[in-house]
């Protein structure tokens, strides 16, 4: 009985370790007490001028990267983010689409990473301000974030029985790559 005991302990700490590991992953050591976990997308959607120089996490499903004269661009529709900080999978509750701009090509990878396939992004990004992107044969307003670290999930291997998310994280950002 003890042993059964002790084995579940045991299995129950992996389980809340690896349940931390995601925030830790997402939310790097040095950016830690900066960003404001209660900043939401809804929040800088109409006025990101107002949340201008805030920290904030943003997920989602990259729609286009690509590089430009002022560095690689993320399209992202707009996902809710779960309690792990990962992009829930709920499009139908995207607010909207905004845009992620590595000014210094250092953070985001290869805009070749994102094509053909569904890539889920969680950013800690600083608010810039409004962008314009163009949506079928309309231009709209959308805000734009300057990212800080950027993590992509990878959507296609959730359901191969290593747990009920996503199974690989790729970290991209100052210190290293993951």
């Amino acid at each position: 009985m003890k042993h059964a005991s002790l084995l579940l302990s045991i299995a129950l700490l992996c389980f809340v370790a690896s349940a931390c590991q995601h925030t830790t992953e997402v939310i790097p050591d040095r950016l830690e007490g900066h960003v404001d976990q209660h900043l939401r997308y809804a929040d800088i959607k109409d006025h990101p001028e107002t949340y201008r120089g805030k920290l904030m996490l943003a997920g989602g499903e990259v729609l286009s990267a690509k590089r430009t004269q002022q560095g690689t661009e993320l399209e992202v529709l707009q996902i809710p983010l779960s309690e792990e900080l990962i992009p829930t999978g709920r499009e139908a509750e995207s607010k909207g689409r905004f845009v992620i701009i590595d000014r210094n090509n250092e953070k985001v990878p290869d805009p070749a990473v994102f094509d053909n396939e569904k890539k889920r992004v969680t950013v800690v990004g600083e608010v810039v301000g409004m962008t314009t992107i163009k949506i079928d044969d309309v231009q709209q307003q959308v805000p734009e974030l300057a990212v800080k670290n950027i993590t992509v999930w990878d959507w296609d291997q959730r359901n191969s029985g290593h747990g009920p998310y996503y199974s690989y994280a790729y970290r991209y950002g100052y210190p290293y790559f993951w």
